[in-house]
C-alpha cells in the first residue's frame, strides 16, 4: 500500500470514529424507550429513573407524588415531559399518555430530567 492510500484510509477510519463517538445511545434510548415495560429499561431502570405508585396528584400545580422504598417524591410534570401507558401485562403495544392518565395507586416508572431531579423526562403508567 503505498503513502496516499494509507493517509487516505487512516483519514476515513478517523472520520468513522468521530461518527460513532458523535451518535449517543442515549438518543437510541429516548426514540426506543416507549415500548420498553415498566423496569426493563436496559442501563436506567432503578439506576437513573423511579419506579414506585402514585400516592398524591397535584393537578393545579402539576406535580405527582410517588412513593418508592418508603420514599415519597414529589415531582413536577411539564409540557415537555413525555408520558406512556405501559401495556405490556396484555401483551399489547404501550401508548402515547397525557398527564390526565395519571391516577392515584397507578405504578409508574420515571426519569428526571438531566439537571434537576424534581422534574420528569418520561413517565411510564402501568395500564388498568
Amino acid at each position: 500500500m503505498n503513502k496516499r492510500n494509507l493517509g487516505t484510509q487512516i483519514i476515513k477510519s478517523l472520520l468513522l470514529v468521530c461518527m460513532i463517538w458523535s451518535v449517543s445511545p442515549a438518543n437510541g434510548q429516548q426514540t426506543t424507550e416507549q415500548y420498553i415495560p415498566i423496569g426493563y429499561s436496559p442501563g436506567v431502570s432503578d439506576k437513573y429513573s423511579y419506579i414506585g405508585r402514585i400516592v398524591a396528584i397535584d393537578r393545579k400545580a402539576r406535580t405527582i407524588s410517588v412513593e418508592s422504598r418508603g420514599v415519597v417524591r414529589i415531582i413536577k410534570v411539564t409540557a415537555e415531559t413525555r408520558i406512556w401507558l405501559d401495556r405490556s401485562k396484555a401483551r399489547r403495544e404501550n401508548l402515547l399518555a397525557d398527564y390526565v392518565d395519571c391516577e392515584v395507586g397507578l405504578k409508574v416508572e420515571l426519569m428526571h430530567v438531566r439537571d434537576n431531579e424534581d422534574v420528569a423526562d418520561w413517565i411510564k403508567i402501568e395500564s388498568k
